[in-house]
């Protein structure tokens, strides 16, 4: 009983001086708001980047590249002479060898390659690959097909084109089973993929036009020597470090060492951008967490006010009998109804403030 009679005069307390009640609660809204959308938004940044990790493929691959540059033991970057070069071949090498992985994929790059189709040009980035290219990528064929293995074995000249190339070059006219233009040779275009859209992972997706590797190295590379980049998809998250290992075993073997190729691992990144998103919400957090600091100090000043304020109230209420217990129970209610009023309020201004973040990161930062 001594508990509710001690809430109800101090919630009267409160009341009587509303507009000091609301300023030393301000304190704490601003401090709870500021840690709330601080930490939701260096999550939100973990979450973005895994959610653009899904969108080319996820975090189950593995790239292998050979290097045009290696740093000596003495810090001096020098070319890469080692005489081994990945190929096509080492593709079908892997996957056989390989039971952790569940898919091999080889690729090159032109840039910049004049690509036209009747009065229409582009210069677009020319992707040789294999047919598990668009497994290893999720990135499907919205009509026509994708590259098959008999287009490589035959180095047809046949291309898949993205989205924004069928825009620019066709319009509104069906381009499978049109010819395009690359350099001085013509390619039937056999498919059309599905629109990635200008994000962070996938920036520039949408203007890519693939054709089979084996083309591309007969069409385009002659006698020059250069090495495919392959992407391994391990057969799951938790096989991708034995993938890993049975992939340098293979190029071992084919290669007669790895030393001189580099592997990257969606997961070594992932792992680097939890890491780095939890400095950041501790760092941000920790800012914030100064405005709540101030926000206690500015309770703890106006309850110091209070008490000398209502000194006669204080002794009028010990004459009647009250205990020190009682008018210190008084006051600390006082001081838990601001806060928590204050804290409640801050939640929701901070949910309020990830909420607008994430809408501002999917239509600024994402769509751009």
């Amino acid at each position: 009983m001594q508990m509710v009679q001690a809430l109800g005069v101090g919630l009267s307390a409160l009341r009587r001086n509303k507009h000091r009640s609301l300023l030393t609660m301000l304190g704490i809204i601003i401090g709870i708001s500021a840690v709330v959308g601080m930490v939701s938004v260096g999550g939100g940044a973990e979450s973005l980047v895994l959610a653009e990790f899904e969108r080319i493929g996820g975090a189950t691959t593995i790239v292998c590249v050979r290097p045009e540059w290696v740093e000596q033991e003495n810090g001096i970057w020098e070319p890469n002479q080692h005489p081994e070069h990945l190929k096509y071949e080492d593709v079908r090498v892997i996957m056989a060898m390989c039971p952790s992985v569940k898919a091999v994929s080889a690729r090159m790059d032109l840039m910049d390659k004049l690509v036209s189709h009747k009065e229409k040009n582009r210069h677009l980035s020319v992707n040789g690959v294999t047919p598990l290219y668009q497994e290893i990528h999720n990135w499907q064929v919205q009509s026509g097909r994708f590259l098959q293995q008999t287009d490589l074995d035959r180095k047809d000249e046949v291309c898949v084109i993205g989205s924004q190339v069928q825009e620019d070059l066709f319009g509104d006219v069906d381009s499978v089973g049109q010819e395009l233009k690359i350099g001085t040779g013509r390619y039937t275009v056999i498919g059309v993929m599905k629109e990635k859209g200008n994000r962070m992972a996938t920036e520039g997706w949408d203007e890519r036009l693939i054709i089979p590797v084996t083309t591309m190295q007969a069409q385009f590379m002659g006698n020059q020597k250069r090495s495919v980049e392959l992407s391994i998809q391990a057969a799951s998250f938790e096989k991708v470090e034995q993938a890993l290992a049975e992939a340098k075993i293979s190029l071992r073997r084919l290669h007669n060492s790895e030393e001189f190729f580099k592997f990257f691992t969606a997961k070594e990144i992932l792992t680097q951008v939890a890491n780095v998103s939890r400095i950041l919400q501790v760092l941000l957090g920790g800012v914030a967490s100064i405005a709540l600091f101030v926000g206690g100090i500015g309770i703890m000043n106006i309850m110091l006010v209070s008490v000398t304020e209502r000194t006669n109230e204080i002794g009028l209420r010990k004459a009647l009998g009250a205990r020190r217990h009682d008018v210190l129970q008084q006051f600390l209610i006082e001081a838990i109804v601001l806060s928590v009023s204050g804290g409640f309020i801050g939640i929701f201004i901070g949910g309020g403030i990830a909420l607008v973040a994430a809408w501002a990161m999917t239509s600024f930062v994402i769509n751009e």
